[in-house]
Parts: C-alpha cells; structure tokens; sequence
C-alpha cells in the first residue's frame, strides 16, 4: 500500500471545470475516478458537476429532469465508529472495510461526487483506496471469464449493513457486464469474503441450477476475486485527501475502502448518490 497515487487534476475555479469538461470526462471514461482540487466547490455546483457527468455517463442525475429528487448525505464516519468500536484505527489500516456500493439493492449507485468540505488531518490519513472491478476481471484466464460471463448472481443488500433480514427476495445481476462508458466487461462479484446462501451466491449457470462442479469453480474464482481487492498493490489506486477536493467516481466499477487515523471532527465530506435509474436504491421511485 498505497499503490498508484491519483493524480488530481488542479482548477482555479468551478468555471474552468466547466470549461475543459470534455477533457474531464474522457479522463473519468478511462480512469473510472477524477479529483479536482484547487478551489472550492459549493453544494449547488457539485450538484452541476454530478448532472453533467450523468449527461454524458447516462446516471442519475442528469440534466433531463431539474425537479428529480436527488439522493445526497453528510459523511464524517462517526456513526461507524460509534456503532463498531472503531475510534482509534490507525492511519496504516483500514477502517471502513472493501465494498462495492450497494450490491444486493434494485437500482445501486453507479457514481457518487464526494464534496470534502472539511480536512484538517494530516496528510495522508484518511486515504480512499480504489480497485477497479475491470482490472480484476482481465487476470482471470479466457476460460474462466467464459465461466462468468455463463453465471448470474443472487445478492442481498443486507451483506454489511443492518438492513440484514428485511429483504426477502435477493436482486439478481450477471456476474459479468459490459460498462458502456469504458468499453471494459466489469466482474461484479463481492468485495468483502461472504459467499452464503443468505448474502451472496451463484444463482443460475446459463439459465438454470448451477451443478456442484459450477458451483465450486465460482466459489474459488469468487476468492480469488475478492483476495485481487484486498492484496493486490499492482490494480490499487489510492486518494489521499485534502481539503475542498471534488472526487467524481464510477462505483460501478470501483471498489473502494477507507483508512483510518482520523477523528469525525477532522474529515467531512458531502456526498451525492447517482443512480442507473431515477429514485433511491431500493428500487425507480421509492425512498
């Protein structure tokens, strides 16, 4: 750790991202994470940034509906470390474990823009570390990725949160889909090690029941998987903050965990949630 740094990219205002988007994007397209630093950016523009960039990436939301609801919230951590003893994890490990955003609900969020309004840590505490799901899939052989691309997953939501139970059906998705905006086959498979019929499983092989030879072979590819995120500094990619920095990332594609050595009074960001469809997580319109 911490792999590749991400290199921000520096503006002097919100109108000179503006200006260069289209350079920005095609950076996003290729990276599946842009940071801008240098000036700040109030709510209402990241509120534009996240508009535009679904504009072009095809989230929610986009400038097609100025009324949609829009799924936002403020983030210091404190609740987590509360609710799980975790005030004094040290800068060198890992506090807010590997995830990728909302598998297991209806309509997950692809995109997020994370507003850091307030660092005053050190530098290099509270890093984000990023995998990108596409990476993990190309050092899979052409036989395997054959095998996944034949396999479609059941997934609860509940897997890391206290939503657990509520759910009495899993969302099902292919373990293998093609992300539009980059070209790449992403492998959405689970970042945290839960394989169970309650959390995260092998739902059909080529349409119908997998056979126990299926279902061990996507069990040991889903290990490997998962070992790629937590271990593998050759695909990690890692931002380490700084005050009034604007992340745009894909999370669709990217998985990601946060650092320790922080206190909530010293790191708060404001973030917003983009959506494939309009509405919330759990489905097109409900909250």
């Amino acid at each position: 750790m911490p792999g590749k740094i991400i290199e921000p990219v520096l503006i002097d205002s919100f109108e000179s991202l503006v200006f260069n988007f289209d350079e920005y994007v095609d950076r996003f397209k290729r990276d599946a994470v842009v940071v801008f630093r240098g000036s700040p950016i109030s709510r209402s523009e990241q509120l534009q940034v996240t508009r535009m960039f679904g504009d072009v990436i095809g989230w929610y939301p986009n400038s097609s509906s100025w009324i949609e609801k829009v799924w936002w919230y403020e983030e210091n951590h404190s609740q987590t470390m509360d609710k799980y003893n975790k005030h004094h994890i040290p800068k060198d490990e890992i506090f807010l474990p590997w995830h990728i955003e909302h598998i297991g609900h209806k309509n997950p969020a692809v995109g997020a823009t994370w507003n850091m309004e307030k660092f005053t840590c050190d530098h290099g505490v509270g890093n984000t570390l990023f995998v990108n799901i596409c990476d993990v899939y190309d050092l899979f052989s052409e036989e395997e990725k054959e095998f996944l691309k034949r396999c479609t997953v059941a997934a609860f939501y509940g897997w890391a949160t206290d939503e657990y139970g509520k759910q009495q059906e899993p969302t099902l998705h292919e373990a293998v889909e093609l992300h539009n905006p980059s070209g790449r086959f992403a492998l959405r498979l689970n970042a945290l090690f839960k394989y169970d019929r309650e959390t995260f499983y092998l739902y059909h092989f080529d349409g119908r029941e997998p056979s126990e030879a299926e279902n061990s072979l996507f069990d040991d590819i889903s290990l490997r998987f998962t070992k790629h995120i937590h271990h593998n500094e050759e695909i990690l990619q890692t931002h380490m903050w700084q005050e009034n920095d604007l992340v745009v990332v894909d999370l669709f594609l990217m998985a990601h965990a946060v650092m320790g050595g922080f206190r909530p009074s010293e790191r708060f960001f404001h973030g917003m949630w983009a959506h494939r469809h309009p509405g919330s997580k759990y489905g097109l319109t409900d909250a």
